[in-house]
């Protein structure tokens, strides 16, 4: 039997605050739960407070069986929160919290280890505000064995979000980008001439990216190896709570990669599993494989999209 592949999310975890109710957060972090959900090994690299909120962080993941050993507890700076606020259509609006442990992990010898032994390491922007944190992302990077997976999730462009987008991106084999991010990449490489097919191409080629995962909301996402350009259109779903949908998205672009599935299989697993989110409250909310292979029986309707 072939051992499971082990999957980190490294950079913030935190707590989502709800009106009436918290859920486990942060995308990096995300994304190793949801990975875990799909029957790999999620291990979360970050930084929590020592206090009641870091606890429960660290004991929500042990009851998941998710790997803890390399959360940091952080005597200094508080667990990280962002107070999440839901439209009428179920789409979040975050005010994250500032100067948390997550902003200062800092590289130790369970880093190390872990660098070695992962298949895949997802970052993304949030948790490299901070130099601290920063620097132990792209220490990293620089070493490890496994894939380098890029979620870029970034609020706002400005220097900061310039620098660490293109320090990253050397050490970047997926990039994932939704379409706002996508379109403000490129207004900053110039390249707004560009049609969407040639500007992924020119990620790709400029980059030396092995793929590129794009999300389109409702509309569905692109998977893209500067080859193939593969489009799923969107499952239409009444949608609940739609906070964690990009982050099971990039799990499942993880998962089936790392299986050597094809791009069109990727493409619609990544598309099924970031609509079936979609109907569930929480970024990551409890299922397994065979939750989300039962959906995919029960909702055959598309938006109508093209390339």
């Amino acid at each position: 039997m072939k051992s499971a592949k082990k999957i980190t999310g490294l950079g913030e975890v935190l707590w989502d605050l709800y009106p009436d109710e918290k859920h486990l957060g942060g995308a990096p972090a995300n994304v190793a739960i949801h990975a875990h959900r799909l029957g790999a090994q999620g291990f979360v690299a970050s930084a929590v407070g020592h206090n009641s909120l870091g606890d429960d962080i660290v004991g929500t993941l042990k009851k998941q069986g998710l790997s803890t050993f390399a959360i940091q507890r952080c005597r200094t700076h508080p667990t990280g929160t962002v107070r999440v606020r839901l439209d009428e259509n179920g789409v979040p609006q975050f005010r994250c919290s500032r100067d948390t442990a997550f902003d200062h992990i800092h590289w130790n010898g369970e880093l190390e280890k872990l660098s070695h032994e992962t298949d895949a390491v997802v970052v993304g922007t949030l948790a490299q505000r901070n130099p601290t944190s920063r620097r132990t992302v792209q220490r990293f990077l620089a070493v490890t064995s496994g894939i380098t997976v890029f979620d870029v999730n970034f609020r706002e462009w400005n220097e900061t979000t310039r620098r660490t987008i293109l320090e990253t991106l050397f050490h970047t084999d997926i990039l994932k980008l939704n379409e706002n991010e996508l379109h403000q990449m490129k207004s900053a490489f110039r390249k707004n001439k560009l049609g969407l097919v040639p500007f992924l191409d020119w990620l790709i080629k400029n980059h030396r990216l092995k793929l590129i995962a794009l999300s389109l909301g409702a509309k569905g996402c692109i998977l893209s190896d500067g080859s193939d350009h593969v489009l799923s259109p969107g499952i239409i779903v009444e949608p609940v709570d739609t906070t964690g949908c990009g982050d099971g998205f990039v799990a499942g672009v993880i998962v089936k990669y790392l299986e050597h599935a094809s791009l069109e299989d990727t493409t619609e697993f990544a598309n099924y599993l970031g609509a079936f989110l979609a109907t569930r409250k929480g970024a990551t909310p409890v299922y397994a494989l065979h939750d989300v292979v039962e959906f995919r029986k029960t909702h055959s309707d598309r938006t109508d999209i093209q390339l």
